[in-house]
């Protein structure tokens, strides 16, 4: 069977790098030929072509200045800002990473999508925040509206909404191009419930993100290890001075040595932490496996601190994050809804490291999470 996945792929993000490998390696494994389609996103691709007819929906108005930067970027060839918030060698190795995967023609931008639109027998939306509104992109295409009538199934698989409302006009687009799938199956129950009410005549389905397809063992086949072991490993999706500082409060009152994962973080002078500024997704994995305990406030590194079995681990929701309910959803799944951080940060390490983590209950789970998934995506291959 020949399958397209269209998805947020080919991205210096280690959890959108790593769910579109996962949904695309589980199909390879099962013997089919698989595709990502390739449709450049704004700011993540340089030749990305923008279209007029399709637009984002809660776009803002870019100022004067940086229309001006973006057209001087077009001009000289400069790769987006993006790029710059990891090293050249982290970026060497997320390419590298995301090599092994087959990709379709490329489509710079969605008119060219539209116009000359890719045949497979199965399409499948993929995961991550690929339906949320506030995306800088247009959210149409991967509700999967180019394909021609009758030409192949179509079924979403773990995808995200992020956000618990839509506006009348995104219900009203939402039900007109979900009317046409085969099966539409999503990653949070909070999303379940959204669709539901908007699809009452559809059974809306819900899975866990695409990564839990691929087995533990097989993470860690892949994973590189640091040298290190037992030590804090800190991810942010952003750089947070005060999840760092908390962080070197945990390190003396533990000794453990800390690590900061992830974006170009600025360096302590006093040597409190060291920076790890060039990781790749597969360093992403080896250094959760071999730490004594992980503190982030990302989905996937929540995900695979479960996967790879890291000693223990932490999750940091803001009180401004409005898309926190993913997280709270994967942590009542395996019971681990006190491996939430408290909002104040005031929790020492020897209350943290008394709540230890059921290993065994923890591998029960992600085996059954792995076959309800398998079973849904048997349906349709």
């Amino acid at each position: 069977m020949k399958i397209g996945i269209i998805t947020i792929h080919n991205s210096p993000n280690y959890g959108a790098c790593l769910q579109s490998y996962a949904l695309y390696k589980y199909l390879k494994q099962q013997g089919h030929d698989v595709e990502i389609i390739d449709l450049h996103r704004p700011v993540a691709y340089k030749d990305y072509v923008p279209s007029k007819k399709y637009v984002a929906y809660r776009r803002k108005k870019q100022s004067k200045k940086n229309c001006v930067k973006s057209m001087v970027r077009s001009l000289f060839g400069i790769k987006p800002k993006v790029s710059n918030l990891y090293s050249e060698v982290a970026l060497s190795k997320f390419t590298e990473f995301n090599s092994v995967i087959k990709l379709s023609r490329p489509y710079r931008g969605i008119d060219e999508l539209y116009a000359n639109p890719p045949k497979y027998d199965l399409y499948i939306s993929g995961s991550d925040q690929l339906w949320n509104p506030t995306q800088i992109y247009c959210l149409e295409p991967y509700f999967l509206t180019f394909v021609p009538q009758g030409q192949g199934k179509k079924i979403s698989f773990a995808t995200s909404i992020g956000i618990t409302e839509l506006r009348e006009n995104e219900e009203n687009d939402f039900k007109t191009w979900l009317d046409s799938y085969d099966s539409i199956c999503v990653r949070e129950k909070q999303a379940q419930s959204l669709l539901q009410k908007l699809l009452p005549h559809k059974h809306i389905e819900q899975v866990a993100d695409p990564t839990f397809l691929l087995s533990p063992d097989y993470w860690k086949s892949i994973a590189v290890m640091p040298a290190q072991k037992g030590y804090i490993l800190v991810f942010t999706l952003q750089y947070n001075p005060t999840i760092i500082n908390y962080c070197r409060k945990l390190g003396n009152e533990s000794g453990l040595n800390i690590f900061v994962l992830g974006q170009i973080q600025p360096d302590f002078p006093d040597g409190s932490y060291e920076s790890v500024k060039d990781a790749g997704p597969k360093e992403f994995l080896g250094y959760i496996a071999n730490a004594e305990m992980v503190i982030t406030d990302s989905f996937h590194c929540t995900v695979f601190s479960l996967i790879m079995g890291a000693k223990n681990f932490y999750t940091y929701i803001s009180p401004d994050n409005h898309r926190g309910s993913r997280i709270i959803d994967l942590l009542e799944t395996y019971n681990l809804n006190d491996h939430l951080l408290n909002v104040d940060l005031n929790d020492d390490y020897s209350l943290l490291s008394s709540k230890v983590i059921d290993r065994d209950s923890v591998v029960l789970q992600i085996n059954a999470e792995y076959k309800r998934a398998a079973s849904f995506l048997s349906q349709y291959l």
